[in-house]
């Protein structure tokens, strides 16, 4: 009888903790609907949204004709993009070369002898400043004989937020003109500089501090960028000194034309011109032009062709001469120069690529020792093969037979030379992308 009236007992029990805590949700729900409001008017929401459309539309009248992809208006909700130098990209790259010229076993070119050596260690900064501004700050160290220079590529700030689809970039920076001038050498698609870059702009690239404008042209059918240029002009291609002054900057220009054809085709091609003073007494005016341009395919990055080429004139204008008996001016001869490289790269597989290129170059002012105009050219047939281990790394291998032909001297007037190298390339951190 005991256990009976015990578990009758339980019973009663827990049916009355359990209306305890339902009476609370209970209570709640009643006191929830005696408080709640009455139903909206139908055109609230309706009101509301067009509020919110209309703000909408002020805030991108404000950022109308602009180059950036992000707003320079706080939006509602919105991080205050000044914290974006939290989230700051660093970059760093180790380009290793190795060289032997089988004719000059004193080493090949000006910078280069016959064993591996580090050619060149960067390390890079880029973030957005804040909401109008972003800067860049890129250093190097090159070998040079046997010593290591450390030297400023590029420091400079963006402002890419400017009207009309403009924008302003202004420290020290690679000059943009031509193809190459803007890839550093770790990215260039090949091992060595083509000669045609070697004679007019040097190891590297054509850098100085200024300032540099580019619109984007407003037509339809295809994409046109106007890049226009002014810089100190102190000094010209690889430098460690800011070099002498000058009585005037240096100026540039690059019209740049970018179309896709479709079916993963597209092509870019620019017009580019440099005027330069190379000498401190404002006698000698180097006058640079050329065009360059690539046309690429590609296919989910299994299958990738690129035909790319450049093509530049110098021509060097001299003061006039004095006659010392006479007293009559005359004009003085200029120096024109010019040259091209062609060069084609086939991705035939996800790791691994061919290449060839052609390079030719000669001087029209050279004469011999009658004073007659001398024949001369240098030509090159290079042909190389790159492994991409990844995006960030490929080891690469090279040939090149170069022949010299040189008329106004007495001897060696013809020359062949056979140079191989091998380039192992290594990026780390968050490497920035180049332009198409």
């Amino acid at each position: 009888m005991l256990p009976v009236f015990f578990a009758f007992w339980l019973y009663a029990d827990t049916n009355d903790w359990e209306k305890e805590l339902e009476e609370p949700d209970t209570k709640k729900q009643s006191n929830s609907l005696k408080t709640k409001s009455p139903n909206p008017e139908p055109n609230d929401w309706e009101a509301e949204l067009d509020k919110d459309l209309k703000d909408q539309e002020t805030r991108s009248k404000s950022t109308e004709g602009s180059r950036g992809v992000t707003s320079n208006v706080q939006q509602p909700n919105q991080i205050n993009r000044s914290a974006q130098n939290l989230m700051m990209d660093v970059s760093a790259a180790i380009d290793i070369v190795g060289a032997w010229d089988r004719n000059k076993p004193r080493g090949t070119g000006e910078r280069i002898d016959n064993k591996m050596d580090v050619r060149s260690a960067e390390f890079g900064f880029t973030a957005a400043v804040d909401q109008w501004m972003r800067a860049n700050f890129l250093g190097a160290a090159h070998g040079e004989d046997g010593k290591y220079y450390f030297e400023v590529h590029e420091a400079n700030v963006l402002f890419p937020f400017l009207p009309f689809n403009t924008s302003l970039k202004v420290g020290q920076m690679f000059l943009d003109i031509g193809r190459l001038n803007r890839i550093h050498l770790h990215d260039r698609p090949f091992t060595m500089n083509p000669i045609v870059h070697e004679k007019f702009i040097g190891f590297e690239s054509a850098m100085d501090t200024g300032a540099e404008f580019s619109i984007l042209l407003p037509w339809k059918w295809i994409t046109q960028e106007l890049v226009l240029g002014a810089t100190n002009g102190r000094k010209w291609g690889h430098a460690h000194t800011e070099g002498q002054q000058k009585n005037n900057p240096m100026g540039y220009a690059h019209l740049k034309h970018f179309y896709y054809f479709g079916n993963n085709w597209g092509t870019q091609f620019g017009f580019s011109g440099v005027r330069y003073e190379p000498t401190t007494d404002r006698k000698n005016q180097r006058y640079l032009y050329g065009m360059d341009a690539v046309l690429r395919w590609n296919r989910s990055n299994l299958r990738e062709l690129m035909i790319m080429s450049e093509g530049w004139y110098q021509q060097e204008i001299f003061p006039e001469q004095m006659d010392p008996s006479t007293f009559q001016k005359s004009k003085a001869a200029s120096r024109d120069q010019w040259g091209y490289y062609f060069f084609v790269d086939y991705k035939f597989h996800q790791l691994w690529s061919l290449g060839y290129r052609y390079d030719y170059f000669t001087d029209k002012s050279l004469v011999d020792k009658n004073g007659k105009l001398a024949d001369n050219a240098i030509e090159a047939h290079s042909t190389q093969i790159t492994f991409h281990s990844s995006e960030f790394g490929r080891i690469r291998g090279s040939i090149e037979r170069r022949y010299i032909q040189d008329f106004s001297k007495q001897e060696f007037q013809e020359q062949r030379e056979w140079r191989f190298y091998v380039q192992a390339v290594a990026i780390l951190g968050s490497h920035p992308a180049h332009s198409y």
